[in-house]
Parts: structure tokens; C-alpha cells; sequence
């Protein structure tokens, strides 16, 4: 049995999520993906998907790091969140 991940190394790996999709959005033509894309990287990249994915996403959106268009559902990068990856 494996030993329970601390709060601090959660919160590290999370950061270092948040921080890679920025940058990974950043590379992207317009820097703007749907959350269908964002969501296949996260999974693929980070192992962070569904609820996990889904509160990455609200942080990002909430921290005014992306924006995020729920008609076409694209999320695209903010100024701020350009910034917060430099």
C-alpha cells in the first residue's frame, strides 16, 4: 500500500498543472482551445480529468487566468495568464 500524497505535494502538482495548460494554451493559435482539447491534454498530460479537470478549469476561469466562452466553448489566454506563466 502506498503512502498518502501530502497537502503540499498536491498542491505542488496542481500548481505545476495550472502553470503547464497555461503554457500549452500559450503555444496554441490564438491561444484559445475548446475545453474538449483542454480536457484530452490534462487527462493525457497530467492524469487530471472529470471533477479534477473541472475544478483546474473554474480556478483558471475564477483567477481571470483564461477567459471562457460557453457558447462555443472555448477558453482562451487572458493577459493574466499570460503574465502568471512568464
Amino acid at each position: 500500500m502506498s503512502e498518502p500524497v501530502s497537502e503540499e505535494r498536491q498542491k505542488a502538482f496542481l500548481e505545476k498543472a495550472r502553470k503547464g495548460m497555461l503554457t500549452w494554451l500559450s503555444k496554441r493559435e490564438g491561444g484559445a482551445a475548446t475545453l474538449a482539447e483542454m480536457h484530452e491534454h490534462s487527462a493525457e498530460r497530467y492524469l487530471i480529468a472529470h471533477q479534477g479537470f473541472s475544478k483546474m478549469m473554474e480556478g483558471l476561469v475564477g483567477d481571470a487566468l483564461v477567459d471562457f466562452d460557453r457558447p462555443t466553448m472555448t477558453a482562451t489566454l487572458t493577459e493574466a495568464g499570460r503574465s502568471y506563466i512568464a
